[in-house]
Order: C-alpha cells, then sequence, then structure tokens
C-alpha cells in the first residue's frame, strides 16, 4: 500500500478530529471510570479507543472488498474520480439533504450503545467504543470513500486504521481534559475542514486521472492478470 495514502487517512482523521469531538466527544466524557484507580481509567480509555479503531478497520476491510470488485470490474481508474467528485457532492451539499433513514440509523447505534455506558468492565468498554466507530458522519464519509480507493480489503483496513489514529488525540484529550479543548476554538478550527474536504477530493481526482505523477497520479496498471493454467504432462511409456 502506498504510504501517501496513509498519510491522507491520518491527515483526515488529525483535521476531523475537532469536528469529531461533537458528536463523539460526550461519549468520551462519559465513560463510566468514576471510582477506578488511574490506571484503570486510562485502560478503560485505552480499550475503548481500540474498541473504535476495530469499528473503523471493521469498515474499511467491508469497503476495501468492495473497492477490490470494482478493481476486477475494470473500474479502477474511474472510480477515484467518482469518489473525488462524490466528495465534492457531500461538501456542498451535506447540510442541504435530510436522510431520515441516516437518522434513524444514529439513534438505533445510540440506542445499543446506552446499554453498554454504564458497565463498568473491560468487554463493555470496548463494545461500548466499536458502537461509538458506527456512529456514520460527515467526515467518516471521506475516510471511507478513501478506503474504498485502495482497492483491496487489507489496505482499506490499513487505511481506516491510520484515520482512526488520527482521531484519537482530540478524543483522548477531551475525554480526560474536557475544559482544554474550548468549544469557541472547535467551531473557528471546524472552518479548516471544509478547506480540506475540497483538497482531497481535488486529491482523488487527480490521482484517477492517470498521469503518471508518483504518489499523486501514479499510473493504473491496466493488464489483466492472468492466472497460470497448471499443464499436466503425460507421461511417456516405454
Amino acid at each position: 500500500m502506498e504510504a501517501a495514502l496513509l498519510y491522507v487517512a491520518f491527515a483526515t482523521g488529525l483535521v476531523g478530529s475537532l469536528h469529531c469531538v461533537g458528536m463523539c466527544g460526550p461519549i468520551a466524557m462519559a465513560l463510566p471510570v468514576g471510582g477506578l484507580s488511574t490506571w484503570q481509567a486510562l485502560l478503560a480509555r485505552l480499550i475503548y479507543t481500540l474498541g473504535r479503531l476495530g469499528a473503523y478497520m471493521s469498515l474499511g476491510y467491508a469497503f476495501g472488498y468492495f473497492g477490490l470488485g470494482l478493481q476486477w470490474a475494470g473500474f479502477q481508474q474511474w472510480l477515484s474520480i467518482v469518489i473525488g467528485l462524490a466528495m465534492f457532492a457531500l461538501l456542498f451539499f451535506n447540510h442541504a439533504v435530510s436522510l431520515a433513514w441516516l437518522q434513524r440509523g444514529i439513534g438505533q447505534v445510540k440506542m445499543w450503545m446506552g446499554k453498554f455506558i454504564h458497565h463498568k468492565s473491560w468487554l463493555g468498554f470496548g463494545v461500548l467504543g466499536f458502537f461509538n466507530g458506527l456512529l456514520p458522519c460527515g467526515i467518516l464519509y471521506l475516510a471511507l470513500a478513501g478506503a474504498t480507493a485502495t482497492f483491496t480489503p487489507w489496505h482499506g483496513a490499513w487505511y481506516m486504521l491510520a484515520f482512526g489514529l488520527g482521531t484519537a488525540p482530540a478524543l483522548w484529550l477531551v475525554g480526560m481534559l474536557p475544559k482544554l479543548i474550548k468549544h469557541s476554538f472547535r467551531l473557528k478550527f471546524q472552518k479548516v475542514v471544509p478547506v480540506y474536504s475540497f483538497l482531497l477530493a481535488l486529491f482523488f481526482i487527480v490521482r484517477g486521472l492517470n498521469l503518471g505523477i508518483p504518489y499523486v497520479s501514479p499510473k493504473f496498471d491496466t493488464t489483466t492478470t492472468q492466472q497460470a493454467i497448471p499443464v499436466c504432462h503425460g507421461v511417456t511409456q516405454k
């Protein structure tokens, strides 16, 4: 997998992390770590984070597998362009479109999370983090689009792992020091997200143009890999 894509994934998580704080921050602050020792609380937050990263990797594997199918169908180059255009559409129409089914999905995930929010068990922390990773949001959509463009399941999983690691620092800070990242600062920083989303969409479109530019727009291999067909050699009898 190209290192450039991992950098893009990590940067997407890092830039979008303060946006994630708005949705996932209250969950991170509500983790039932009261009464635990300092080390137990740190371990609980680590297990919660690992659960969230596990959800991201699972989604990345699934979307990477979908991208692999499109690659087999010969849509590798066009897929990157379509993903860039979809990112543009998400950027400009995200607030104009109301998706009732999406709201119902968010409500369902939050209902599942509510069953574990007060359970002080290591499994409960992990499950809570996993469901947290399934909460849909615009930044997650951008990351999943990138995972699809990796064209392999495991590359998609690694892409989403890098994305999740990018979101981790801000969520750790807001969970442990909730007053450190002020709401006014988050609002100012969120103005960077549309700019980054625009550049990310442009990156995937240029990447799909097959310009032969290393790391930015590498040449796609359009040749079809032929599988070797075993040949049975007859035994010469005397």
